[in-house]
């Protein structure tokens, strides 16, 4: 929130105007552009700012602004950025213009937060690393300006922007899908242009890939690693993935990190630069799960050298055996023929006495009924 007094006159500084209008606004800036920027360029007095890239920048900077007063302007250098289409530095040239020409005043100066604010900001989901510098637009009274040369830019092209102008980016209607050269070829729009340049992805290691979607897909990840993009992944699992590292490697990194006394942050706040610090950590040809994979190995061959001498043993066993009509196995037929007959018998005779019992106890009830 800002001070009471932030929009009065102090010591320092008159109290900034209010505007007449954003269209007017940005004409009055073009105006004086075009009556002093020449004079100012000879003088050093200014930086060098392409007329069209001011005008963007007008466009972009009032689009912040109360729509009524012109005051409460919040636009950060970022948004301009996305807005004009230029670099940083070109956006601080062209706010340091527009200040010499005396048509915008800062209210409260930009500046970082501090470690409390931006801890209480995260708070609200507030991830911003500092406060947007608030200002005035308005007209300059420093220098002089044609009214008849800002009357001819607002019937130029800028028109009436929208009632409530704040949010919008462009003072000019977007373009219809049918254009009028389009109605006269007789075709229908293509939308798009077709001599745009297409976006070519680009190519990532066959194996960082798949390393990547591995790591993704792997339930034991944290739930940040699982996140990130395919493509973050594969740019920083690239030269691990080429010396032969598997998502176990990964994850046990992970668990030296966590085992070393480290605290291991739940929820990063940049995932992928937090996974390439716990990576950087340790040695590309040392994947932490080598020796259980090593081990595992030996275990598996051991096993399978076991299984291998037992064939061999039985194949030997079976080679050796008697012939079906030996007399060994004549006399093994005949005991297990005998013991087969005295199993049932005795299995009758335990079904005959159950059935006796039952009869008796059938008329024992009987009897006390009677």
């Amino acid at each position: 929130m800002l001070p009471e007094n932030a929009y009065t006159a102090t010591t320092e500084r008159a109290a900034p105007t209010c505007w007449w209008g954003r269209a007017r606004w940005i004409a009055h800036c073009l105006a004086l552009y075009d009556a002093h920027y020449k004079a100012l360029r000879a003088a050093g007095a200014v930086e060098s700012v392409a007329r069209k890239t001011f005008a963007a920048y007008l466009i972009g900077e009032s689009a912040g602004a109360d729509h009524v007063t012109g005051r409460n302007s919040r636009v950060t250098v970022g948004r301009l950025q996305h807005r004009v289409a230029r670099s940083e530095s070109t956006i601080h040239r062209c706010r340091r213009l527009v200040d010499r020409i005396g048509c915008r005043t800062v209210v409260f100066a930009g500046r970082r937060r501090t470690l409390a604010e931006r801890l209480e900001s995260w708070k609200r989901n507030d991830r911003a690393r500092g406060w947007a510098a608030v200002s005035a637009l308005h007209e300059s009274t420093a220098l002089p300006v044609d009214n008849s040369a800002v009357e001819t830019l607002l019937e130029q092209g800028f028109g009436t922007p929208p009632e409530r102008s704040d949010g919008f980016s462009s003072l000019s209607r977007p373009k219809s899908a049918s254009s009028t050269e389009n109605e006269r070829k007789r075709r229908a729009s293509r939308g798009t242009e077709q001599s745009r340049r297409r976006k070519i992805s680009r190519a990532y290691d066959q194996k960082a890939t798949l390393l990547a979607e591995r790591c993704r897909r792997d339930e034991r990840m944290p739930l940040w690693v699982r996140r990130i993009t395919r493509n973050q992944l594969a740019a920083a699992l690239t030269r691990y993935a080429r010396a032969g590292w598997l998502a176990d490697d990964i994850y046990g990194a992970l668990e030296e990190f966590r085992i070393s006394g480290k605290r291991l942050i739940a929820n990063p706040d940049k995932p992928i630069g937090y996974l390439c610090h716990i990576l950087r950590f340790i040695p590309k040809d040392v994947p932490p799960a080598l020796l259980d994979r090593a081990r595992t190995v030996a275990a598996q061959e051991a096993e399978r050298a076991a299984n291998r001498a037992l064939f061999a043993e039985m194949r030997a066993a079976a080679a050796n055996a008697a012939a079906a009509d030996s007399p060994g196995r004549v006399a093994a037929r005949a005991a297990i023929a005998q013991r087969a007959h005295h199993n049932a018998d005795h299995a009758r005779t335990r079904a005959r006495q159950a059935d006796e019992i039952s009869r008796a106890h059938a008329l024992r009830a009987r009897d006390g009924r009677q």
